[in-house]
């Protein structure tokens, strides 16, 4: 018998029913491993469960397996662009309790009610706002954030705004020179999508390698690339986790070249 997640995700919310949110609807769906997903414009947005030390979405756990590559200690803040459910900012709040995160959504409904869904932490250790990615970072001052992830969608792509040129300057300018950009990718074979985002992030950090199934990264199957960019990455790392990840990944420094 399949199990339905716990009363304690969003228990008076209702169960495949479309929501209507500023930027369309949201629908939750119990999945039988305990966890609810949640669909935004009919596409998995985020995941939610009662464990604090558990991603279930495998580009999710890239994206940790990044920042704990990039080993951060004492007090760091992160900026999250695309917000969703917030499960990334919980899992790093957890597993990092020094760490202190700003996560913006562009939609003015979806912030509201993930507070009410499940146990996120409180401000100042997460703040939820309602913004553009890019006017997000281009309000910061110089050097003022450790971390920025970028996990925003509209459909299957990266909105263009948050993905060129412009976006990357922001970004190499908000994050101090030891910090991190994660960035998600989405991608489809015989595409050129994520290239011109790769080549913008290379024009402003250092380094820049992709994290994803062998298959997506050689273009033969459809999914998620997450690009890692900074002035100093563990390679080494990224690459012990790649080697036991359940699913075969790999580590591409010349991905999208």
């Amino acid at each position: 018998m399949a199990r339905h997640a716990p009363v304690s995700i969003a228990p008076n919310t209702p169960r495949g029913t479309p929501i209507k949110i500023g930027s369309g609807t949201v629908e939750l769906r119990d999945e039988s491993d305990g966890s609810t997903t949640v669909w935004v414009n009919n596409v998995p947005s985020s995941s939610m469960r009662p464990e604090m030390d558990v991603l279930d979405f495998e580009y999710m756990r890239h994206m940790a397996a990044a920042v704990d590559a990039w080993n951060p200690v004492g007090r760091w803040l992160a900026l999250h662009v695309g917000a969703a459910a917030c499960s990334l900012p919980r899992y790093l709040a957890h597993a990092y309790p020094e760490s202190g995160h700003i996560a913006v959504d562009i939609d003015t409904t979806l912030p509201e009610l993930v507070r009410e869904w499940w146990d996120l932490p409180r401000a100042p250790r997460l703040r939820i706002r309602t913004q553009d990615g890019l006017a997000a970072l281009e309000t910061r001052r110089d050097d003022s954030l450790d971390l920025v992830v970028r996990d925003a969608f509209a459909g299957d792509a990266t909105p263009p705004h948050l993905a060129d040129a412009e976006w990357w300057r922001q970004a190499r300018r908000a994050v101090r020179p030891s910090g991190l950009v994660v960035a998600n990718v989405g991608t489809r074979p015989g595409t050129i999508l994520g290239r011109d985002d790769t080549r913008a992030a290379r024009a402003h950090f250092s380094h820049v390698v992709a994290v994803a199934e062998h298959a997506v990264l050689k273009g033969k199957r459809r999914g998620n690339v997450v690009l890692v960019a900074g002035d100093s990455i563990d390679t080494g790392a990224l690459g012990r986790y790649a080697a036991s990840a359940p699913l075969p990944t790999g580590v591409d420094a010349g991905w999208n070249r």
